[in-house]
């Protein structure tokens, strides 16, 4: 995938989740953490709540318009979003996110009972339209566990390093003991989830440093390590001495929050990347390189996001692009799902074709040169 796509993946998907974590990081502060911080910073509370409503919405709904402009055409949007698997779950996170606002608004008499389901089926469309969708009912599971654990815990405490200005010392001192206390039992949940996942999308030990994958996953952890060397240091040492001292400031706990946005930045990365997986099968990235005459086609065949992708450039010796090239036949297979098309340039002599895969696995690409008939495998993930 060319560069300024999978940086604009990475950004769609940290907005995502730093969303989602503000917006269900401010509601259970709120319901079930620290409501007397928030009581008397209602308004500052509103705006962080609006704020990770828009960020989720807005990632959610450019991510689907990103999607179809790389297939070509942005009116296939409609079609994208009733019509396909991902498309739907964008559609009902995109309602959730609107329910999930509604109650914010104090208006429902049983918020503190609706919120919980709403806010778990908030996560399980992140959970389904990421890696474990592919994983099965136990990796979607899993990860949608590691979601609410983490919410429940780095979401509450987002929320609090927003917050405490202007609460009442003991309020903030309250939150932050009730955050600590059931911290290190999602934190270690969330230990033994994410080790889970990591050991299925790694598949071998050591494609932890071998791969792009496991190599931006070792990021990851070393910030989740330093949140916890933090989280330990608040609990065990600076947190008694506040109560003791009766201080106000939760400086610290603004460096651990800051830390946190960097933990939800590198899963925004590691969620945009492709995983190694567990066994042995087709590519997802395969390079083309094919002798034409006095030049030669180089170019990519890649999947991301269920939609296959195909780059292609006819160029000289001397690695510059011919004025133009012939018409190419493209086609596209997989148990009985069968996509042909006369792929022509679009520039010169390049050539782009963008596909949504009906179905993931493994898909039997052929193309179809004046001279020649390549023919590939490829990985399709969803």
């Amino acid at each position: 995938m060319p560069h300024e796509h999978q940086g604009l993946q990475y950004v769609i998907r940290t907005a995502l989740y730093l969303g989602v974590f503000l917006l269900l990081g401010t509601g259970v502060l709120v319901r079930y953490l620290g409501w007397k911080v928030s009581r008397p910073q209602r308004w500052w509370a509103w705006q962080v709540l609006s704020g990770g409503f828009l960020l989720a919405f807005g990632a959610s709904l450019y991510g689907a318009y990103h999607t179809v402009w790389m297939l070509g055409d942005t009116a296939l949007l409609g079609r994208y979003l009733w019509q396909t698997q991902q498309g739907n779950l964008i559609l009902l996170r995109l309602l959730i996110l609107s329910l999930l606002l509604l109650l914010s608004m104090g208006w429902f008499r049983w918020d503190r009972w609706l919120y919980p389901p709403l806010a778990v089926g908030l996560l399980l469309t992140l959970s389904l339209t990421a890696h474990a969708a592919g994983e099965g009912v136990v990796g979607v599971v899993a990860d949608l566990l590691h979601l609410v654990l983490g919410v429940a815990w780095a979401g509450g405490l987002l929320a609090l390093a927003l917050l405490w200005r202007g609460a009442p010392p003991e309020a903030n001192l309250r939150a932050l003991r009730r955050i600590s206390q059931v911290g290190g039992s999602l934190f270690l949940g969330m230990a033994l989830l994410g080790g889970y996942l990591a050991l299925v999308r790694l598949g071998d030990l050591a494609n932890l440093w071998t791969t792009a994958y496991g190599q931006r996953l070792l990021v990851k952890l070393g910030l989740v390590a330093l949140v916890l060397f933090l989280a330990a240091f608040n609990r065990f040492w600076l947190l008694p001495r506040w109560e003791a001292e009766g201080r106000k400031g939760l400086y610290l706990v603004g460096l651990e929050a800051f830390l946190l946005l960097g933990v939800l930045g590198a899963t925004g990365v590691v969620a945009g990347t492709e995983p190694p997986g567990p066994t042995p099968r087709a590519p997802s990235l395969i390079r083309i390189a094919e002798g034409y005459g006095e030049g030669r086609f180089v170019g990519q065949l890649f999947s991301q996001a269920g939609v296959i992708h195909l780059y292609l450039d006819l160029r000289d010796k001397e690695g510059n692009l011919l004025p133009t090239g012939p018409a190419l036949r493209v086609g596209l297979e997989r148990e009985g799902l069968v996509h042909q098309e006369v792929l022509r340039p679009y520039h010169r002599s390049q050539y782009h074709l963008a596909y949504l895969a009906e179905e993931g696995g493994v898909w039997e690409v052929w193309l179809e040169l004046p001279h020649k008939r390549l023919a590939y495998v490829l990985w399709v993930g969803r």
